[in-house]
């Protein structure tokens, strides 16, 4: 270790953290948390929208007649790169903690 490295390593023990991975680690799960919850918000706000899951939207996406094909379509989208997002910040946190 350079002594660069242990004066960093120093700063985070001082801070309380056992090391910089520590930290790292710690930071990136309350991001990870952070994107989480914005995603899950987001679909909350679709799910309120329409009264349903995505599953059940999807099924009846051509019967929903009150709202436009354009904004059934863009919502759709959106939509589903939230529940994408999900997914991925899910698999970043179990890869964290693992």
């Amino acid at each position: 270790m350079t002594v660069e490295q242990a004066s960093v390593e120093s700063i985070f023990h001082e801070m309380g953290y056992a090391s910089s991975t520590d930290y790292a680690i710690k930071k990136a799960w309350e991001e990870l948390l952070r994107d989480l919850k914005v995603s899950l918000e987001r679909i909350d706000t679709f799910e309120r929208k329409y009264g349903m899951s995505y599953a059940d939207f999807d099924k009846q996406f051509h019967e929903l007649t009150q709202y436009s094909l354009f904004e059934r379509e863009d919502d759709s989208m959106d939509w589903r790169l939230e529940l994408n997002e999900i997914r991925e910040v899910e698999k970043r946190l179990i890869k964290l903690v693992s």
